[in-house]
């Protein structure tokens, strides 16, 4: 999926899901023709996770049209696609920048150890330093805090969609509604977008620092040559605590490559004594070592880490995701997803059927209409888990489902741990699933003991290492329920649901 499909996909989302009534998308708007006997029905039965995300696109793609023809003031959402940085300039400026800043200045003395080249070098070690942090580091860690680029890049972005919204404001649309319809579309939109793009962007501005950083050394180093044909620059030093000695090695180790490249030793401690105190002999040998070092530790790794981030900022942006975890995708992709699952129903001292709608709508709309939906019969109270088939043509996803009308118990504990058991030793990515049935106890209508309860099962669940989904109405839609879905299958998420 790339960028622009990822863009209508979302603004297609947010403007459906602000018109829950019809009044702006009509029902028939919102399903695009079939195709009938069209090749991609066959790619639809052998691969149908890939056959539903192409369905997908093509709808949205449909639809955005309709919707921009109706209502102009949607075609603000692609601007931001349309916003490139002008790659020569920003190099030009850069450089620029960095011919103007002369490092010497006037008087056209060198302090070998307080050259400004100096600095430029230490701060390029600090991002060396930065970048392979956050190499080392988790990304769930780097993700808690966000002070430096991802967030001016958020601060960035956001700034640009404000000014969109205000500029929409002055837009002439056919009624208020229609008008507030769109404001809320592209306030949802842009949020939803940034989400997912937001590797992207850093990405995309790590590219353009690197850039500008090498085309800016790149710049001080030719003022500094250019300069030199018409000043005569001095080199010296002078230091309260280092003697030549010292300064000697300290030079000696930073110019080592640079003395080794140019095949020019490093003037000795002799040499480097007479240096102290007012600048006197000709800088040109030391003007040398500091272009070299200068290639070698900023010009030369800048260029091939902006090579490196553009490449992969042009892989991502040709290989964007659609968010199918999204109880919105989930729907969208209901006929498409579950092939090759059997998600089996353990109703431990609980009764329930195959054909309880309500059950079964809620199973179908987490993993998806072709998975094998199986409701055994119920677990008797103390028994220990049944036998489960196996199939190695296909996943398992078993779902263990408790009523809380019933307290937990320590019987239930030693259930789920059986269970656990009996999924790890099938050897296969199959996954379990605790699921609290809150519909019987609802009826009571006391919403205290109900949220008591259930956090009385939580917990329970809980010190089993697994985390518990609870479903209580099918009248209301359930998308906060299908968001935690995948965060309580145990151990982790299968391709099965998506």
């Amino acid at each position: 999926m790339t960028l622009t499909q990822l863009a209508k996909v979302l603004l297609v989302q947010a403007c459906e899901e602000h018109d829950s009534d019809h009044k702006f998308i009509l029902r028939y708007e919102r399903e695009p023709p079939r195709h009938g006997n069209d090749p991609r029905e066959r790619e639809a039965a052998e691969d149908p996770a890939h056959a539903g995300e192409a369905w997908v696109i093509e709808r949205a793609d449909q639809i955005s049209s309709r919707l921009t023809q109706k209502h102009p003031a949607l075609t603000s959402a692609f601007a931001v696609l349309r916003i490139k940085m002008p790659l020569t300039l920003l190099i030009g400026c850069a450089v620029v920048g960095g011919f103007l800043a002369d490092p010497i200045g006037p008087a056209g003395h060198i302090n070998l150890l307080n050259f400004p080249l100096l600095t430029l070098l230490l701060w390029n070690a600090v991002a060396y330093v930065g970048l392979l942090y956050n190499m080392i580091l988790p990304r769930s860690a780097r993700d808690r805090s966000q002070p430096g680029l991802p967030g001016l890049v958020e601060w960035l972005w956001g700034l640009g969609v404000k000014g969109r919204l205000n500029r929409l404001r002055s837009d002439r649309t056919q009624s208020l509604d229609e008008a507030q319809w769109i404001a809320a579309s592209l306030a949802s939109y842009t949020g939803r977008l940034l989400h997912n793009v937001r590797d992207l962007l850093i990405t995309h501005a790590r590219s353009l620092l690197h850039v500008a950083a090498a085309a800016l050394a790149i710049g001080v180093i030719a003022g500094l040559y250019l300069r030199g044909f018409s000043f005569l620059y001095k080199a010296g030093w002078d230091s309260t605590f280092m003697e030549a000695e010292g300064v000697h090695t300290f030079l000696s180790i930073l110019f080592a490559p640079a003395s080794w490249l140019l095949g020019t030793p490093i003037p000795g401690v002799e040499a480097v004594a007479d240096l102290r105190g007012t600048a006197k002999a000709s800088a040109a040998i030391w003007i040398h070592f500091w272009a070299v070092t200068t290639v070698l530790f900023i010009i030369l790794p800048r260029t091939v880490l902006a090579a490196e981030a553009w490449m992969r900022k042009t892989r991502m942006a040709d290989a964007m995701r659609l968010p199918s975890d999204e109880p919105y995708f989930r729907r969208l992709l209901n006929p498409h997803r579950g092939k090759g699952l059997l998600v089996e129903v353990l109703a431990y001292s609980h009764r329930v059927k195959e054909a309880d709608d309500r059950l079964m709508a809620f199973l179908s709309d987490a993993f998806g209409t072709l998975a094998d939906i199986h409701v055994g019969n119920s677990v008797q109270y103390g028994e220990r888990p049944p036998h489960v088939p196996v199939d190695s043509d296909r996943d398992l996803c078993a779902v263990a489902l408790f009523n809380v009308a019933q307290a937990p118990e320590e019987t239930h504990s030693e259930f789920l741990e059986e269970l656990k058991a009996t999924i790890q030793g099938r050897g296969r990515p199959n996954m379990l699933l605790v699921l609290l049935d809150c519909g019987a106890y609802a009826q009571i209508n006391h919403e205290k003991r109900l949220r008591e309860r259930c956090q009385a099962w939580t917990t329970l669940v809980k010190e089993c290492g697994l985390q518990a989904l609870t479903y209580q109405d099918p009248s209301r839609p359930l998308d906060e329920e299908l968001q935690s879905l995948p965060d309580c299958l145990w151990p982790g998420d299968f391709r099965g649901t998506r």
